[in-house]
């Protein structure tokens, strides 16, 4: 086998330092250079320096959990001139077993880099890796949300009100003023019931009284005011992130009107998804096939002696296979989109979760064409990527 690059670093990430080898020349015993360096902005710096002072162009990494940003900054900010940046998923290059140091991974990771054995992992730009934690960030912000008015909901029928009965949402106008009065004094009346309800409601406020004539005691009523403040200063963080990926997506204001054309998706959605994905994915991906591989909507390949061994879809991509569900739902609850038609037309045979996720792999084909073609979403395209 003939090596492809004449110098290649490879770096064996950890928390605190880190491992590098230079591998320079073709020839069998090509000549190697080591050194640690820790991983302080100074010392990365450092790393970078050592980089250019050996021409070395070519670096390969692991992607050990989000230690390997840093240096990955490092390398985009202080190298004047850089080929390749291979950051690989760690379990694509084991080392041989019993054979194994920090000084050896390195190396290691260099020659494969050096035959172009390597397989380089998805890397967006810098915008979109920190939009991508300012995303994450909201996922978590709504599941704080969520847990807070659970435990609000638990609270209440452990006290005998039986709110969410009568209320569709008890965080609404109407249930917001009804937990308010509650937090505040303990009990309510029926003028109070009244006077809180805001617009159209299922029930009466003669039977939504009825569902919370009970009472909460002193502590209880604390208790209730702290997820109440709890709930507000999450929606307030919620709100704050929101306008914070609004601001960091200007330049990028086109790629977002694009997804957000498509059924199911609206700016949220949008917002989420292109944090996954970037607004050129074309540029990282060659095809849509390759964009649903790494998102995980596609099946396994898994087969030996003519049997088909399981064709699940794989574990990957699940910050950006949630979002693609939760569109592919609204989609094929809308009327008049073609997503929802073969939705209806292949649920029966298919069952209701293959289905969506096939539904969501359409999503990503369809939002991977608009984005390479610079289009808004029409029926005509949405038909076309049906197969």
């Amino acid at each position: 086998m003939q090596a492809i690059l004449y110098c290649c670093c490879g770096v064996d990430v950890h928390d605190k330092m880190i491992e590098t080898c230079i591998v320079k020349g073709f020839e069998d015993e090509p000549e190697i250079i080591r050194k640690q360096f820790q991983t302080r902005p100074n010392d990365l710096k450092d790393f970078a320096t050592h980089l250019m002072e050996h021409d070395c162009f070519n670096i390969g990494m692991e992607s050990t959990g989000i230690y390997w940003r840093p240096i990955y900054e490092a390398i985009e900010d202080h190298c004047e001139y850089i080929e390749k940046i291979v950051v690989t998923n760690a379990a694509h290059m084991k080392n041989i077993p019993g054979r194994k140091d920090d000084a050896s991974d390195a190396e290691w990771i260099a020659t494969l880099l050096q035959y172009g054995l390597l397989k380089s992992s998805f890397v967006p730009e810098r915008i979109f890796r920190d939009l991508r934690e300012v995303s994450r960030l909201y996922k978590k912000f709504v599941g704080e949300k969520s847990r807070y008015t659970n435990r609000i909901m638990k609270l209440l029928q452990a006290h005998g009100f039986k709110l969410s009965n009568v209320l569709r949402d008890i965080l609404g106008a109407s249930g917001r003023n009804i937990l308010n009065i509650l937090a505040d004094r303990g009990s309510l009346s029926a003028s109070d019931v009244a006077s809180c309800l805001r617009g159209h409601t299922k029930h009466s406020a003669s039977e939504i009284h009825s569902a919370i004539s009970g009472s909460l005691n002193l502590d209880e009523q604390q208790m209730l005011s702290i997820l109440l403040r709890r709930i507000e200063t999450t929606e307030h963080d919620l709100d704050n992130t929101f306008s914070l990926m609004l601001k960091m997506m200007e330049p990028y204001r086109r790629a977002v009107d694009i997804v957000d054309s498509v059924p199911g998706f609206d700016i949220l959605a949008a917002l989420l998804l292109l944090a996954e994905i970037s607004a050129t994915p074309h540029f990282y991906f060659d095809s849509s096939n390759k964009l649903c591989a790494w998102a995980g909507l596609s099946p396994r390949n898994d087969e030996s002696a003519g049997k088909v061994k399981s064709r699940k879809i794989l574990p990957s991509g699940p910050y950006v296979k949630s979002i693609l569900c939760q569109a592919a739902w609204a989609a094929v609850k809308s009327r008049n989109n073609p997503f929802r038609d073969w939705y209806w037309s292949h649920v029966r045979k298919m069952g209701e979760k293959k289905a969506i996720i096939a539904v969501s792999r359409k999503l990503l084909v369809t939002i991977f064409t608009l984005l390479k073609n610079d289009s808004l979403y029409s029926p005509e395209i949405a038909a076309a990527n049906r197969k």
